[in-house]
Parts: structure tokens; C-alpha cells; sequence
């Protein structure tokens, strides 16, 4: 039988979304002047994770599909592919959603999320800077578990054909890898254009896989050669500082350095790395760049907070809350009958999201102001999708009303599996498990009182 639009019900189910998602600007508050510790916000979280999962096995899942064989009069098998398409279906759209929008920036809005995505891309910008660095003898000398501090330390710089790089009785103030092009070392400070010079003043032409500078950075003495481009050239510069810092720690490197200015780099080199090639040594070097350099980590957080990211952020939260917030809109009939098991999880588990979300994006570099104004806008997008979700669903076909909850609880179920879950144990460790085990009993136990 129809149930009539009612706007006190369509009122009531908006009041009950904003209680759940207030927990949200609670959450900021306490992430931006409260002081909370990681432990004590994770076991909160993963006690909310039990309570959700314990509301979408029960009510989403299970009663979605007894909905089905009784006022549909489905078999059991027949309900349960219909929970299981929405429930696949949900999961699939969370995460081809997430994934598109963490590509500007979506997922600076959780800690865990931050972390995994700056340390992608930092991987991302690793590999292809190890792709170029394999290519260098010198640089091949080392074992490639070595080569993290080496990543830290290059700065790709790029010359125009006839530029000069540095002169004869300068100082020494970096050692530079040849990447691509071609460079002239000459035993005087003349600066020929290319291909012009005069055979008598070259001394070596370098190309890609090669190094020149170390001998004044060895020394301390000044630049004993001018070194000029001859075509557009692609170099890797490491500082003084840093190189002197590398020959502190890696007497691998002092000896292929050494090596080289005695003219016997190839010899060494072959015989340091045993004949290992430049993609088998990269493949290696990758695998043991495991850390986040803060430095670098702190500015991929700016550029990635200034490239769109508000949006992507908004609309990940979205993302995250709305489907909590259509189911319970489209399960509110009257105060009586509602159950309040899934809401009480949807507020326990938004509580500390929010409070590792308003932390992760102030290192962001976002604004208090803004910060509150985009968990602000999510609560009342909350409330809309309650009211919809109350209007165009509590009267819907029991198939429609049990597709539309199952899609929704997959999104949700791959949330919490995604991004709760992993941030909840990083941050709490084994005892989470116990936290979540208890929110799971505590919502279970809602049903028998």
C-alpha cells in the first residue's frame, strides 16, 4: 500500500541525516583545537566500522533480501543476487569515483588515503627519475639500496646548446650526470659556439651516462676545466653539500669517484656491480625507496591543495557520506519504527573520519574557514539526500527500495574497507580488532531490545 508524502516524515528523516552528519563538524572541531591521540581516534573508529558492518550484513543486506521474498515473493537465491549486483555495483562506483577524483586531490581528505596517494606519487616520480639515473656509470656503482639518499639530492637542470655550464676557476659547487644531450670540456674559459670549437681546446665530449664537476668537489680547489653544452642538454645536478654528504656515507661512491678522475671508472664500475644492468639495478634501487622525504611530502600536499583540490575533496566527501545519508532518508517512515542502530554507527564512524580529515587538510595548507565551510556544505548535502532518499523511496517497489540500499551499502562497505579499516590499525595497531569486534556486538545487540 502507498505510503503518502508526509513533510513532517520528510522533516523528520532530513533532522535524523543532519544528527548523524554533525558528527562531522564536531569531528573538525576537535581535529583543529583539540588535541586527540591517534590511538584513542582509531579504536573510536574502528568500534563506528564494527557498528556500520553489523547495519549493513543486518539491515541493508539481510533485510533487504527477506524484503524481496516476502512482499516480492522472490526465492532466497534470487534476493540474495539482487543484494549481491548492488552491493558489487556500489563498491565498483566508490572506487572508480575515488580513484578519479584522487587525481586532484580527493584524497587529502583522509590521512590514510594522503598517505598512500603522496606515496604513490612519490614512487611514481622515483621510478622515473631512477629510469635516468640507471643510465649514469657513476651512479651505477652503487648498490642500488643506496639510492634513496641519491633521489633526495638531484635537481634535474636543463641546458640550451651553446650554454655555458661553468667556467675554469670557479668553484666547485656541484657534481652533474649527464641525461640526455651533449657537453665539451676545454682547458680554457673560451665559450665556443657549437660546433665551432677548436679541436686543440677539447679535452673529453661527454654524452648521456656520463659525469663531470667531481674532481673540484673532491679537491676543494676551483673548476680546472670549462665544460659547455653542445646540444640542448638534460643534466642531474647534486649540490656540494649534498655530494659531500653521499661520499660521507657511501664509500661505494668515493671509490667510483676517485675511480673516475683516475680514468678507470668503466673497469670499477663494472666490477662493483657485477655485471647488473641498468633495469634489473633500477628495478632494485625502486623497491627499497620505502619513505616519504617531509620536505617532499609537504609539497606535494601544497600543489596537490592548490590544483582543484577543494572541489575533489568536497566531492569525495559526497562521496563518502551521501549514501549513508539516502538510507536514512528512504528507512525513516515514523520515529516508532525507525531504528536507530545504523545512524548511531553513521555518527560514531564520522567522528573520528572528520577529526583525521580536518588535521590531514590543515597540512594541506587549507584554511580553518575553509575547512568548516566544506564539511559545512556536506552536511546539508546530507539532509537533501535524506530528503530525497525519504520522498522518492520510502513508497518505492521493493526491488528499487532494495537495489537502491544494497548499491548504497556496497559504497559504504568499500569506504570503511578502504580507508577506515587501514587508518584505524596504522593508527591503533592489534587492539582495533577488538574495538571493532565490540561496535559490531554493541549494534548487534540493538536488535533484541
Amino acid at each position: 500500500m502507498p505510503i503518502p508524502l508526509d513533510p513532517s516524515r520528510v522533516f523528520g528523516a532530513v533532522l535524523l541525516a543532519t544528527l548523524a552528519m554533525l558528527s562531522l563538524l564536531a569531528g573538525v572541531v576537535i581535529g583543529l583545537y583539540g588535541k586527540p591521540s591517534q590511538r584513542t581516534n582509531a579504536i573510536v573508529m574502528a568500534f563506528g566500522t564494527g557498528a556500520l558492518i553489523q547495519a549493513l550484513a543486518l539491515e541493508l543486506a539481510f533485510e533487504g533480501a527477506q524484503r524481496l521474498m516476502v512482499e516480492s515473493g522472490l526465492s532466497g537465491i534470487a534476493s540474495w543476487f539482487w543484494v549481491a549486483a548492488g552491493f558489487t555495483l556500489g563498491g565498483v562506483l566508490y572506487y572508480l569515483s575515488d580513484r578519479r577524483l584522487e587525481r586532484y586531490g580527493a584524497a587529502l581528505r583522509h590521512p590514510a588515503l594522503a598517505k598512500l596517494f603522496l606515496s604513490r606519487k612519490r614512487r611514481e616520480r622515483s621510478a622515473a627519475l631512477l629510469a635516468r639515473l640507471a643510465r649514469v656509470d657513476l651512479l651505477r656503482s652503487l648498490p642500488p639500496e643506496e639510492m634513496e639518499e641519491v633521489l633526495l639530492c638531484v635537481q634535474p637542470v636543463r641546458v640550451a646548446a651553446g650554454e655555458t655550464i661553468f667556467r675554469r676557476g670557479e668553484a666547485g659547487d656541484a657534481l652533474y650526470l649527464i641525461d640526455e644531450g651533449t657537453v665539451m670540456v676545454l682547458d680554457n674559459a673560451a665559450s665556443p659556439a657549437p660546433h665551432g670549437a677548436a679541436a686543440a681546446t677539447a679535452l673529453a665530449y661527454l654524452t648521456a651516462g656520463q659525469s663531470f664537476g667531481e674532481i673540484a668537489l673532491l679537491t676543494g680547489a676551483a673548476r680546472t676545466a670549462t665544460v659547455v653544452a653542445i646540444t640542448d642538454a638534460a643534466l642531474l645536478k647534486i649540490a656540494r653539500e649534498h655530494f659531500d654528504e653521499l661520499l660521507d656515507c657511501s664509500p661505494r661512491l668515493r671509490q667510483a669517484v676517485e675511480a673516475l678522475n683516475s680514468q678507470r671508472i668503466l673497469r670499477n664500475v663494472a666490477a662493483l656491480r657485477g655485471q647488473r644492468d641498468a633495469e634489473d639495478w633500477q628495478k632494485i634501487a625502486l623497491a627499497n625507496i620505502q619513505r616519504l622525504n617531509r620536505a617532499e611530502e609537504a609539497a606535494l600536499r601544497a600543489k596537490h591543495a592548490a590544483a582543484g583540490a577543494p572541489l575533489a575533496i568536497f566531492l569525495g566527501a559526497l562521496l563518502d557520506g551521501i549514501p549513508e545519508s539516502v538510507v536514512i532518508g528512504a528507512s525513516f517512515v515514523s520515529l516508532d519504527s525507525f531504528r536507530f542502530t545504523f545512524l548511531a554507527a553513521v555518527f560514531l564512524s564520522n567522528l573520528p573520519e572528520a577529526i583525521g580529515s580536518a588535521v590531514s587538510m590543515k597540512q594541506a595548507g587549507f584554511g580553518t574557514r575553509r575547512i568548516f565551510a566544506l564539511w559545512g556544505m556536506l552536511v546539508l548535502a546530507g539532509a537533501l539526500a535524506a530528503a530525497l532518499g525519504n520522498v522518492f523511496l520510502t513508497d518505492a517497489p521493493p526491488a528499487l527500495l532494495t537495489l537502491v540500499g544494497a548499491i548504497a551499502g556496497g559504497g559504504i562497505l568499500a569506504m570503511v574497507s578502504s580507508v577506515m579499516m587501514p587508518e584505524a590499525y596504522e593508527d591503533g595497531g592489534p587492539a582495533v580488532g577488538l574495538a571493532t569486534i565490540a561496535g559490531f556486538l554493541v549494534a548487534f545487540l540493538f536488535n533484541f531490545v
